[in-house]
C-alpha cells in the first residue's frame, strides 16, 4: 500500500493527522499534510483507508498493490468541487512542487 497526498489540494484541516498521527503530519510553516512513513503496516490499512475517506477535499489517495496485480486506487482520486477549485488556483502553499509521496 502506498499513500499519496496532493499537497496542492490539501485544505490543511488536519483530519488525517487526527485520524493517524503517526502516519501523517502537518508541515510547520503552512499546515499542509505529509505522509511520514515509507511503508504502511498491514495492521493500519483499514485506518489508512478511513483517513483518506475523511479528507474533506479528497487530497489523500490510497494505492494498493499486490504482487502480480496492477495498482488499484481504493479511494476515488477525483477532487470535490472545493478541492478542484483550490487545485486550479495553484496557490503558493507548495512552491517546491513535492507531491507528498513517500
Amino acid at each position: 500500500m502506498r499513500i499519496l497526498v496532493d499537497q496542492d489540494m490539501c485544505a490543511t484541516s488536519g483530519q488525517c493527522v487526527l485520524t493517524l498521527p503517526g502516519t501523517f503530519r502537518q508541515r510547520e510553516p503552512d499546515g499542509v499534510a505529509e505522509v511520514c512513513v515509507a511503508t504502511v503496516p498491514q495492521a493500519l490499512h483499514a485506518a489508512m483507508r478511513l483517513a483518506a475517506s475523511q479528507c474533506p477535499v479528497a487530497a489523500i489517495r490510497v494505492i494498493e498493490s499486490d504482487a502480480g496485480d496492477d495498482e488499484r486506487v481504493s479511494v476515488d482520486p477525483a477532487p470535490s468541487p472545493a478541492g478542484a477549485e483550490r487545485h486550479a488556483a495553484k496557490d503558493q502553499r507548495n512552491p517546491g512542487g513535492h507531491d507528498g509521496t513517500v
